[in-house]
């Protein structure tokens, strides 16, 4: 497919930054309607150090925002499997779009932000358009929690007659830092069953299975040259080919339709069976937090069999220094003990030479020890979590032991000309 649209493109001016509203309702021109909402971000988060994220607008600005990106060594090797969806809705007035793409130069098209009348952020993404006819789509997207799992809906809640819905697929299989062209290694071999199907664009990342209540139609194609102006405007490259396998059919004149995404080829898997169960796990975890909780929350993450925190999103992973500075409010301050406990059993397992890693790297290599401060905190934080008389005997010796390591690496000296200077402050190199 080429970039270039068949029916004459609207060009929108470049998004400014992001800013913090969480709900809109739109109005005003086309242009401004588009740079207002292409501004404000959404992000969903799978506890293992995944997540997918997003403009409000519905195009991507970044190369991080997807819909399917996983951590395959969490909270690490992440991978961006499914980039987005190009959404169209078939009714008696016309085929009108419910995505938009945002291509190079600078073209926004199609255009289905211009039907969205509303933006809930709560309890998960939710978009709602509105036709001419009357016809209105809600669409929702969700990740489950401790689950490489997105799942999408959109459901008719007015207007009446014929409504059919198209759904192609963007694929990559990249890691999360990089682009992806055009190439002709990318694997488009579809396996299916009923309205489900599985891809594997690359032998080395995993396969994409996409679990549907609709119908599966193989036509495999290229869409070309989208444009992120978040890399643009950081000097990076940001133009991206992606491929679609196929199209995914729905009647919504019939009902809810339902497209699930996860790493895997597993295509036995009912997907509106399996939509609901995560929904009501999600409805029910989420119910029992308020806001700050589960912003809180999203930031903790599996490594290995233990937990970490995520020093940001979207590009960072768990960092140390930002681990124990951030551990005091997301976790000692709100009484999780049990968490706080893990993570700083596991990290006390890391010092070496009186130091802890600043950075585990993505790819899984030797953890980095760069940091002057690192260990400092950690030390705060072990101070504070043994003065909350939650700790059991051994974790107590643990820590102990671990501080008395970091105090005799740095009175004796450490990497990077790390140690207690003659007038007892530390220096470093």
């Amino acid at each position: 497919m080429s970039a270039a649209p068949a029916l004459p493109p609207h060009a929108v001016s470049p998004a400014g930054p992001p800013h913090g509203a969480n709900h809109a309702l739109l109005g005003g021109s086309a242009a401004a309607s588009a740079a207002s909402v292409g501004a404000q971000e959404w992000l969903e988060t799978d506890g293992a150090g995944g997540f997918s994220s997003g403009t409000v607008a519905g195009y991507r600005t970044r190369r991080y925002h997807a819909l399917l990106l996983v951590a395959t060594a969490p909270p690490c090797g992440r991978l961006v499997l499914v980039n987005g969806v190009e959404a169209m809705l078939e009714l008696a007035s016309g085929t009108m779009p419910l995505s938009t793409q945002r291509y190079a130069p600078d073209i926004v098209y199609p255009r289905g932000l211009d039907h969205l009348v509303a933006f809930a952020p709560e309890p998960w993404p939710q978009w709602t358009f509105r036709f001419a006819d009357g016809t209105t789509i809600v669409h929702e997207s969700f990740l489950g929690n401790d689950e490489a799992t997105a799942v999408l809906t959109w459901k008719r809640i007015a207007g009446s007659g014929p409504a059919m819905l198209r759904v192609r697929p963007l694929l990559s299989g990249r890691d999360y830092h990089a682009l992806m062209r055009e190439n002709g290694a990318f694997d488009f071999v579809a396996k299916t069953r009923a309205g489900n199907a599985s891809w594997h664009p690359y032998a080395s990342v995993p396969a994409i299975a996409a679990l549907s209540s609709g119908e599966y139609k193989h036509e495999p194609d290229w869409y070309r040259n989208f444009l992120y102006t978040e890399e643009q405007a950081r000097g990076l490259d940001c133009i991206e080919d992606l491929a679609s396998p196929g199209t995914f059919a729905f009647d919504l004149a019939a009902g809810e339709a339902t497209l699930v995404f996860r790493a895997g080829e597993d295509i036995d898997t009912d997907a509106v069976r399996l939509a609901t169960g995560l929904r009501n796990a999600e409805t029910q975890r989420r119910a029992s937090l308020v806001a700050t909780d589960r912003a809180a929350d999203a930031f903790v993450v599996r490594r290995g069999v233990g937990r970490s925190i995520i020093a940001g999103y979207p590009w960072f992973t768990d960092w140390g220094r930002d681990t124990f500075i951030a551990m005091r409010g997301l976790l000692l301050a709100r009484g999780r003990m049990d968490l706080a406990a893990s993570i700083l059993g596991d990290w006390s397992a890391s010092v070496s030479e009186g130091m802890l890693p600043n950075r585990f790297p993505d790819q899984g290599e030797a953890a980095q020890y760069n940091a002057v401060d690192a260990s400092l905190w950690f030390v705060v934080v072990a101070h504070e979590y043994l003065a909350s008389g939650h700790a059991t005997a051994a974790l107590r010796d643990k820590l102990t032991a671990a501080s008395e390591a970091i105090l005799d690496g740095y009175t004796r000296g450490t990497r990077y000309r790390i140690a207690m200077d003659g007038d007892g402050l530390l220096a470093c190199g």
